[in-house]
């Protein structure tokens, strides 16, 4: 009987050869001419030791809001194995990559009324270090853009709405945004100026910004788990996962208990986790590791703060040489 393609379930397979595990047993591999990857009869990834299974349950359990260290716990109470946090936290960027790179075509089907808002990210213990920009769309709940900087410009607010833009295909009839100075003149470089801007504040009209800032108390909960970012490109990375799982996974009480993209009936680029850990193709390339720097206003405070320490410190310095040399005149003139 023909050993079927675990990625694509063509039964056109050969034997490719084996290999020694690290617990030194020998793995038969196979080949599958449908869609050309090698794999073996275990339920493992090629160059992987944990069952695919495991891995998706990995990446569940962390963008449902569990800590490294709690699904380290969780594996080893449910299956017996044991991982590294470092190895959990490979799977995640790994997998979040690959999620991002096949949900680039979907193509959501949206209403003309968006809510654009930013919120603050605590990185390292500094307070708001980081700001998390995004734009959901009022009808389906569907998280469009989202956008990290280290201040709040009116080119962030450009750059955010024309990720949101390139995402729905079109442009919206209406933005709604709170009364950041930013979005002002942000929203018609990006829009042009057909696009009505309504600047709202929470709980007070029906075009306010409510349903936004409720997501970004769900984000902030993730954000706890998570501590601090340890670069900017990570954070950026890790966050449009968890808008990924947000928008695909998520279930949504006001959507009839299914995702966004879900109740929206249109073709899914994947159903969960384990449909993008096994379409997984080719090795991981790690995300390079730019530091997440303070803001420029925090640096010029910073710069400010040194040079006003470094001119008293002067001052005082001068002040004591000249108490000095008039200490030592009155001595003298004493003397004599």
């Amino acid at each position: 009987m023909p050993i079927v393609c675990k990625y694509c379930n063509s039964q056109n397979t050969i034997l490719f050869g084996s290999h020694k595990t690290t617990s030194g047993d020998e793995i038969q591999r196979y080949f599958c001419k449908t869609c050309q990857r090698k794999f073996t009869e275990r339920d493992t990834l090629p160059n992987m030791q944990t069952p695919m299974n495991q891995v998706s349950a990995a990446l569940r359990m962390y963008y449902s809001g569990m800590s490294l260290d709690a699904i380290q716990g969780q594996l080893e109470q449910d299956f017996g194995n044991k991982v590294a946090e470092s190895t959990i936290y490979y799977w995640i960027v790994r997998f979040t990559q690959e999620a991002v790179n096949r949900s680039k075509s979907f193509r959501p089907n949206v209403g003309n009324i968006w809510i654009a808002d930013e919120t603050g990210i605590d990185v390292h213990g500094r307070k708001r270090d980081l700001w998390f920009w995004d734009v959901i769309d009022a009808k389906t709940r569907f998280l469009l853009a989202s956008h990290i900087s280290v201040g709040r410009t009116t080119d962030d607010a450009q750059i955010l709405i024309k990720k949101a833009i390139d995402r729905a295909g079109k442009r919206p009839e209406k933005i709604v945004t709170d009364k950041l100075h930013a979005y002002i003149d942000g929203i018609p470089l990006a829009t042009g100026k057909d696009v009505r801007h309504i600047r709202s504040k929470p709980f007070v009209t029906e075009d306010s910004t409510n349903i936004v800032e409720r997501f970004h108390g769900t984000f902030k909960d993730r954000t706890k788990v998570v501590r601090a970012f340890k670069s900017l490109p990570t954070a950026r990375l890790l966050t449009d996962g968890w808008l990924i799982h947000y928008n695909f996974f998520k279930e949504h009480e006001s959507l009839g208990n299914v995702s966004p993209a879900k109740a929206m009936n249109l073709e899914m680029p994947f159903n969960n986790w384990t449909d993008i850990v096994k379409g997984s193709k080719g090795k991981h390339v790690g995300v390079t590791s730019e530091p997440i720097r303070p803001t420029p206003i925090g640096r010029l405070a910073t710069e400010q703060a040194k040079r006003a320490y470094f001119r008293d410190a002067m001052r005082k310095s001068r002040a004591k040489a000249r108490l000095q040399q008039q200490t030592q005149s009155k001595v003298v003139s004493t003397k004599l």
